[in-house]
């Protein structure tokens, strides 16, 4: 598995609810709704297995995305903000110290546990005031949605006030599958080492799903695998720049504010798994991206017009 991420944590209470949804087979996948609000996520603590459209609405002043990582049998919540959110914390102030050995180092104090977490993609980035919509097939398990986006050089899952959580969230899915049908897509993106980003169909304009598939996954230099984020560019956009903001072992990666406004995408996921992104396109120019380093080298940075 890759090695992972983080994120600052700031001393706001998670809010707990319950989610029970009852989907006629073959039915649509139900909604599930996640709120980022400030540096906090609002979502359910239980849903159904199977297909899910989860809904990220960012109902604060910073980008975010919502990262779904299935935890190993017996690890909690608790365990990643006490075991892994620290260390990428220390790693990162090191490298913003500009002292990379000792970084490197620090990393390697990860939990051996911290291996076994499966990424299984989840919303993608999204601007400020923004949202978007990504379904995937989850299977029973304790998963914890994060967002390791960076301000002022704190990773947003890690929060420096002791005893409190940061931007994550546990979630169980349990229970009855749900019965939910997998969506169809209008066009569909692969994304893979050898020939990075891909897409196949015509992107028109209006309301779109877009299946996005893992042709294969693996560590990159900074040490995550790929996904794919789509951005909307402005005439003035600096892509070297953007490129550049998509690697977070980088200081100014992934640190607010963002130099694009993104409307989604898909977080990593192991080889051969796919999700939907549900977008709607408005004529004008935009990219899909990986958060990799040196995407535009991997063909992981490609620009595509609306019309």
């Amino acid at each position: 598995m890759t090695t992972r991420r983080p994120g600052w944590l700031l001393a706001l209470p998670l809010i707990a609810c319950t989610h029970a949804v009852d989907v006629a087979p073959g039915a649509a996948p139900p909604l599930v709704e996640i709120v980022a609000r400030g540096l906090r996520f609002e979502a359910p603590n239980r849903i159904a297995p199977g297909w899910t459209t989860l809904r990220l609405r960012n109902a604060s002043g910073m980008v975010h995305f919502a990262i779904v990582e299935r935890l190993p049998e017996g690890r909690r919540i608790a365990d990643h903000q006490a075991e892994v959110a620290p260390v990428f914390q220390r790693g990162m102030d090191l490298l913003i110290a500009g002292d990379a050995p000792a970084a490197l180092e620090a990393f390697g104090e990860l939990p051996a546990w911290f291996g076994e977490i499966v990424f299984l993609g989840g919303p993608g980035l999204v601007a400020a005031g923004a949202g978007t919509d990504v379904t995937v097939n989850l299977t029973p398990g304790t998963y914890l949605l994060e967002c390791y986006v960076k301000t002022g050089g704190l990773f947003h899952s890690f929060n420096p006030t002791p005893g409190a959580f940061g931007m994550v969230h546990e979630l169980v899915v349990g229970g009855s599958p749900n019965g939910a049908a997998e969506p169809r897509a209008d066009f569909t993106v692969t994304v893979s080492r050898e020939k990075g980003i891909e897409m196949h169909g015509e992107p028109g304009p209006g309301p779109r799903t877009v299946a996005v598939r893992f042709e294969d996954q693996g560590l990159h230099e900074n040490f995550v695998g790929h996904d794919v984020h789509l951005a909307r560019l402005a005439d003035d956009t600096d892509l070297d720049a953007l490129a550049t903001w998509m690697d977070w072992m980088e200081p100014p990666g992934l640190q607010t504010p963002a130099p694009v406004a993104f409307v989604g995408g898909v977080n990593e996921m192991p080889a051969g798994e796919r999700a939907y992104l549900h977008v709607t396109l408005e004529p004008g120019r935009y990219a899909w991206i990986a958060e990799v380093t040196d995407p535009q080298r991997k063909g992981m940075l490609k620009t595509f017009v609306v019309r």
